[in-house]
């Protein structure tokens, strides 16, 4: 018998990517029956499972499956590092993720809900894509507030700030970036 050694096997320990790819997908399956929509992504080196809401698809969380060589298990681990539930509990990783999300996802929604009953039916067309000029003022924005994220979001069309406040984040939204600077001023708890 020829014993072969596994390509996608590391030698420090780690699961073949079958395996890894076997139990992300039984994830896959507890964050769906949580609401999520997911996507697969195990063409790279390090397979990943992203999970998101379908009405927000350019927010969600990509999760892996890593060995811990303290506990010398695997656990299924979030995008930030955070561990949330061994390899064999699935269920609880689901719950976990919806606990990370479902703050985001509401955030978004409600500021969406709230910008579509302010917005006139006869408003201009919003351009798809950010004028290169916005892009310097949003990253002098983040210059000038320490730990505030800021994107386009490419599926709303609009400028996109996330405001760290210890436990309590916030995250606003606006049609340029002076509307932006405006909503994370007064978003931001006074100092």
């Amino acid at each position: 018998m020829v014993k072969r050694w596994n390509v996608s096997q590391d030698r420090a320990g780690s699961s073949p990517t079958s395996s890894i790819t076997t139990h992300l997908d039984r994830l896959s399956t507890e964050v769906i029956r949580e609401g999520w929509q997911t996507l697969r992504r195990y063409d790279g080196p390090h397979p990943l499972l992203r999970v998101f809401d379908p009405a927000v698809p350019h927010f969600g969380e990509s999760v892996s499956l890593v060995h811990e060589s303290t506990s010398r298990t695997w656990w299924y681990q979030s995008s930030t590092g955070e561990n949330l539930a061994p390899y064999n509990r699935p269920g609880l990783a689901a719950a976990r993720i919806t606990r990370i999300l479902i703050p985001f996802v509401t955030a978004v929604l409600a500021a969406r809900t709230h910008r579509e009953t302010a917005i006139d039916v006869t408003c201009p067309d919003i351009p798809s894509a950010p004028d290169p000029a916005q892009a310097v003022t949003v990253a002098k924005l983040q210059e000038r507030f320490a730990g505030v994220i800021c994107w386009w979001g490419l599926s709303t069309k609009e400028w996109w700030a996330l405001i760290p406040g210890g436990t309590q984040w916030q995250i606003v939204n606006a049609a340029d970036p002076d509307d932006l600077v405006q909503a994370v001023l007064k978003a931001r708890p006074e100092r």
